[in-house]
């Protein structure tokens, strides 16, 4: 159990005050089944099991033994709800554990009588309410007290009246909700103090008295909402560590925790951090280590980090990041391990990392590195570094599609290519056929799919299929556009000569563009094992519908046609709602990219055309939708409609209603229309949130782009 390996740290060090050595120990023999079982797993400490008279039995068999044989003692019994008067009267201890999960009273001379004094107390898990206060006054050398996992809601001064020299008091997982101003300036000793897993408030924190003496603070699943800064917390001039994990800390102000001047460790991962403002930390110059990780941060600038001179430890995994760039490196002159997992980065500058940077961690797994030519110094850096194996591979291109899934420090550097180099090498002749031909037959589109039948010679007979490329014409090059795999096998098929393939995601293609198809067969041959590859390409050719091939209907007009879409992320997913006009009699395909890969798909009815598609929500995505089925004709010429969902960093604002507001306030108050915009401009700036997603206006498919928005705030990208 999570408390017992708890008890068993914070105790473990007072085992070994007992005068007699490991080899001297010998474990009690006490097990009188039901009603007691015990056993010892290290030298003087006993852990027992039983029911209601479990303790008597336990306190009666170690009155026998030498004092100095047990130190710690650790109970979990059952059906206990109260413990008595003189519990273990003439037992020596230096530390005791009792939980049952159900004791809410314990009696004031409970702890009275032992032969020795009880430097550590653990009441873990139990129904406890409030501080035993009365119960412990009989310790006055208590060091140590455990009361985690209790049902504690309020502290006050005189909670912990006369236990001055407690050092350590762990009260995670109660529901704290109040805590006195001077609960704990009356603990000159006090160096550990855990609130973990409580319903405390910034404004309840923040209230407190000066904390002179603490150098521990656990905080972390509490109810903080809102900015961290200077005024969070009193001040506290020992603090060595903090943890704030697992709150709703919302940005972190210029000059925050102005009174932690000696902290050490900040762990502030779990929380909803988007902001982190220039000089956020100019009050702690002598942090070590900083965990950052599961936030929205989307950059990083220099200033915010500029007072963190001795930082060895930067964790930023699981945030928004987009580049990683020098400022975030160079203002941290002692670097050690920089953890950037699952950001959004496809850049690294070329200043980021100089020769004379030297890092024993960096990774950088689950991020959309572009491997292009800016990315050639970042390579070789990564090369040269003394980084693991592991942390160098942690470095894998997304794109160009050419490089997908790649490892950068495995690609050589002429293969980084940017620019006419990249169009040039994406239009790399593929290796030429060794034997066998295969030639375009015919062409056919009908506004949805391209399907190309091939004629292939007799002597490239058997073959499989391998891959299909499709190639833009761009001006005076040619662009890779799309390459995916072909299945297809000669020795299936009724005549092996006619080669039939759609090009998937045909949808995807543009009219009026110009593409070249090209086909890749392995062929086999009939007297070895080897195979040959043979290559068939098109001429350029535009992409029109071909109306002499489409079955004429009349009344063309009044057929089903998908006259829009629209799309929004919501808390549960992708929400897509698509327009019809008729929308009788017929169905609907919905279809979610990202990267020209098909995430989800979904058929609705046209009458009720809406659905969510649950778990996208956090990324870019293409919706397209078309009538695919009725009852009756469908208009097979019609072109999928598309829209793009994209990331943004800048809020959707009501223009008409501004305006209205604008005009309303200028009549009513007098205040100038100039005033007035630069007010609401101003607002709309400080509370700019970022990696929102929104739908671009409607338009045609290829004018809409996917784009970075700079951050609205003190940082840069």
């Amino acid at each position: 159990m999570i408390w017992f390996r708890g008890a068993l740290m914070w105790l473990g060090a007072l085992t070994s005050v007992a005068a007699p050595g490991p080899d001297a120990w010998k474990c009690p023999e006490i097990n009188e089944e039901p009603i007691v079982e015990c056993s010892c797993d290290m030298p003087h400490t006993l852990r027992c099991t039983g029911d209601r008279s479990a303790i008597q039995v336990i306190g009666r068999a170690l009155r026998s033994l030498n004092s100095a044989s047990v130190s710690l003692l650790d109970c979990t019994v059952q059906n206990v709800s109260s413990l008595p008067g003189s519990l273990l009267e003439g037992v020596a201890l230096h530390g005791l554990v009792i939980s049952s999960g159900e004791i809410r009273e314990i009696h004031q001379t409970a702890f009275q009588g032992l032969s020795a004094p009880l430097q550590a107390l653990g009441l873990p898990n139990n129904q406890l309410t409030s501080v035993p206060i009365q119960a412990l006054k009989s310790l006055p050398e208590l060091d140590r007290l455990d009361l985690s996992g209790n049902k504690m809601k309020v502290l006050d001064a005189e909670s912990f009246k006369g236990l001055y020299n407690l050092s350590f008091v762990d009260l995670s997982n109660n529901i704290l909700s109040k805590i006195g101003p001077n609960t704990f300036s009356k603990l000159p000793q006090l160096r550990t103090l855990r609130l973990r897993g409580n319903r405390l408030t910034i404004s309840t924190i923040s209230k407190l008295d000066s904390i002179s003496t603490v150098e521990e603070l656990d905080l972390s699943a509490n109810l903080f909402v809102g900015p961290l800064d200077s005024y969070t917390f009193p001040k506290m001039q020992s603090l060595k560590d903090l943890q704030l994990s697992h709150n709703s800390f919302s940005s972190i102000k210029m000059g925050c925790l102005e009174g932690l001047t000696n902290l050490t460790s900040l762990s502030l991962h779990h929380n909803q951090i988007d902001v982190i403002e220039d000089h956020a930390f100019i009050y702690l110059s002598y942090l070590i280590s900083l965990d950052l990780s599961h936030n929205r941060i989307v950059a990083v600038s220099g200033a915010s980090l500029a007072h963190l001179p001795h930082v060895t430890d930067l964790d930023l995994r699981h945030n928004f990041l987009r580049a990683l760039t020098a400022d975030l490196i160079v203002p941290l002159k002692n670097l050690e391990s920089l953890r950037l997992d699952d950001n959004d980065m496809s850049i690294v500058a070329s200043d980021a990392l100089k020769v004379d940077t030297i890092l024993k961690r960096l990774t950088l797994s689950e991020n959309p590195l572009n491997c292009d030519c800016s990315l050639s110094e970042f390579a070789i850096w990564l090369a040269n570094s003394s980084l693991s194996k592991e942390d160098k591979s942690s470095a894998v291109c997304a794109t160009p599609p050419s490089l997908e899934n790649g490892l950068l420090v495995e690609i050589p550097d002429k293969e980084l290519l940017c620019g006419e180099d990249e169009q040039e090498a994406l239009m790399a002749p593929l290796p030429a056929p060794v034997k066998g031909h295969i030639n375009l037959r015919s062409f056919y589109y009908d506004g949805q799919n391209v399907v190309l039948q091939w004629s292939v010679e007799e002597k490239a007979i058997p073959y499989t299929c391998d891959a299909i490329f499709v190639y833009e014409e761009e001006g005076p090059n040619e662009v890779l556009l799309e390459s995916t795999p072909l299945k297809c096998n000669s020795s299936t098929t009724d005549n092996p000569k006619i080669l039939n393939v759609t090009v998937p995601n045909s949808s995807q293609l543009l009219q009026g563009h110009r593409y070249r198809y090209c086909v890749v067969l392995l062929e086999s041959s009939q007297n070895t094992d080897e195979l040959s590859l043979v290559l068939g390409c098109s001429d350029v050719i535009p992409l029109a519908v071909d109306y002499s091939q489409i079955p004429k209907q009349d009344k063309v007009s009044n057929l089903p046609n998908v006259t829009s879409i629209f799309a929004s992320i919501k808390s549960d997913g992708l929400k897509v709602t698509v327009a019809v006009k008729p929308n009788n009699d017929c169905e609907l395909n919905v279809a979610v990219f990202r990267n020209s890969g098909l995430l989800a798909q979904k058929r609705l009815n046209c009458n009720t055309p809406v659905h969510v598609f649950e778990g996208l929500c956090d990324n870019s995505y293409k919706v397209c939708a078309n009538v695919v089925g009725t009852s009756g004709p469908v208009n097979n010429n019609q072109k999928p409609v598309c829209v793009k969902v994209i990331e943004s960093a800048v809020p959707k604002f009501d223009i008409s209603m501004i305006g209205l507001i604008l005009i309303l306030l200028s009549l009513t108050t007098g205040v100038s229309f100039i005033t007035i915009v630069w007010v609401l401009f101003k607002n709309s700036r400080a509370k700019t949130t970022t990696h929102q997603c929104f739908l671009p206006p409607e338009g045609e498919e290829h004018q809409q782009h996917n784009k970075y928005i700079k951050l609205q705030a003190t940082t840069k990208l």
